[in-house]
C-alpha cells in the first residue's frame, strides 16, 4: 500500500532530511523537541489533572509526569516511556500520546524522563525505568491508582524499554504487570538487517542509518550488549509468562519486521498478543494522534487493550 496521503503531503512540504548522523546532538534534541511540542493533542483526550514530580533514581533525581483520568479511582496505572532512539525526547515530546492513553484507556499514566545516551549509555535508561516502575507500584495508592493493575507502554525506543521492563518484572519477582503496549519498538539490535530495514533504508522520516546511529550512541559494547534482553527483548532466552502485549507497527518503517518478529516470539511462547500493522503509516506516527486518523486508530486500539487487561 502507498504512503498515507496525509503523511505524504506533510513530508513533501519538509526540506530534505540530512539524517541524524549529520546534525549536532544539541541541535537534534532541540529540533525534535520544537517539532514535537508543536503537534496538537487530540482535542477529546481530556484528562483530569497533570502533575510533575521528582523521585530518587539510580543516577540522581528522576523526573516523572503523572496524568490522572477523569472519573473516580482507583485507576489502573500505566508507566510510559517516550521514544527518541534512547538519545532524544523528554516528558513533553510524547505528551500527546500519554494524554490519549490516560483519557481513552481510563488509566493513570506515569511518564518517565529517563537518562539519555550518549551521556548516559545502556543500561542507564532501563535502570531508570525499573526504578520508576518500583516507585509506581509502591505509591500507586496515594496517586489514586491500583498497584494490582499495572501496565507498561512506550513508543519506539520507549517501547523497547517497556518490553524490557516486562521481562525484568517477570525475572526479578515483580511488580506484576497486566499489559505491555509497544508502538513500533523493534525490541532488537538492528543486525542482521530485516527485509523492512532494507526496503525502507532511506525512510520515509526514519532511515536505517538513523537507526544504526541511535544504537551506536546507546550501546558502548555492541558485540556483547546487543544480546542483553534489556537492550534487545526479542533475544531473551524465554518469553513465557510475560504480560499480554499490544504491538502496533507501521507499514512503511525500517523497524517494522523486528517489531513483528517480537510479537511472533511472544505468541509462540503462549503470551496473549494483539498485533496490528497500520497501512500507509511511518515510524513515529502515533504522535500525530491529534490530526491523523491512523494514529487515532492506533491509540484507541491500545487504549481498548489496556482497558481489557487492566479493568477491575
Amino acid at each position: 500500500m502507498p504512503l498515507d496521503p496525509q503523511i505524504d503531503a506533510m513530508l513533501s512540504s519538509m526540506p530534505p532530511w540530512p539524517g541524524v548522523r549529520h546534525i549536532p546532538l544539541a541541535m537534534l534534541r532541540q529540533s525534535v523537541r520544537d517539532s514535537s511540542i508543536a503537534i496538537p493533542p487530540a482535542q477529546d483526550a481530556v484528562v483530569a489533572g497533570v502533575e510533575d514530580r521528582t523521585i530518587a533514581g539510580p543516577g540522581g533525581d528522576l523526573a516523572l509526569r503523572i496524568y490522572t483520568p477523569q472519573g473516580e479511582g482507583p485507576f489502573p496505572v500505566t508507566l510510559y516511556m517516550h521514544g527518541g532512539g534512547f538519545v532524544v525526547g523528554d516528558l513533553d515530546t510524547q505528551d500527546m500520546i500519554a494524554r490519549a492513553l490516560c483519557a481513552w484507556g481510563e488509566t493513570l499514566v506515569i511518564s518517565v524522563d529517563y537518562r539519555l545516551a550518549p551521556e548516559h549509555p545502556f543500561p542507564a535508561a532501563p535502570d531508570d525505568c525499573w526504578a520508576a516502575l518500583q516507585w509506581a507500584a509502591a505509591h500507586a495508592g496515594e496517586l489514586g491508582g491500583d498497584p494490582a493493575r499495572l501496565a507498561v507502554a512506550g513508543d519506539s525506543a520507549g517501547a523497547n524499554l517497556a518490553c524490557a521492563l516486562a521481562l525484568r518484572s517477570r525475572d526479578e519477582g515483580g511488580p506484576a504487570l497486566r499489559a505491555q503496549i509497544n508502538f513500533y519498538g523493534s525490541c532488537n539490535y538492528p543486525w542482521p538487517k530485516s527485509p523492512s530495514a532494507e526496503e525502507f533504508a532511506d525512510g520515509p522520516l526514519l532511515t536505517s542509518d538513523d537507526v544504526d546511529w541511535f544504537w551506536e550512541q546507546y550501546l558502548t559494547d555492541p558485540a556483547t550488549q546487543q544480546d542483553d534482553p534489556l537492550a534487545s527483548p526479542l533475544r531473551a532466552a524465554s518469553h513465557e509468562g510475560l504480560a499480554p502485549a499490544f504491538v502496533a507497527t507501521a507499514e512503511c518503517d525500517p523497524s517494522r519486521d523486528d517489531a513483528e518478529a517480537f510479537a511472533a516470539k511472544l505468541e509462540h511462547a503462549g503470551v496473549t498478543v494483539a498485533r496490528k500493522r497500520y497501512p500507509g503509516m511511518i515510524h513515529g506516527f502515533a504522535s500525530w494522534v491529534g490530526f491523523l486518523p491512523g494514529a487515532r486508530e492506533a491509540l484507541q486500539d491500545a487504549a481498548r487493550f489496556l482497558k481489557q487487561h487492566t479493568g477491575k
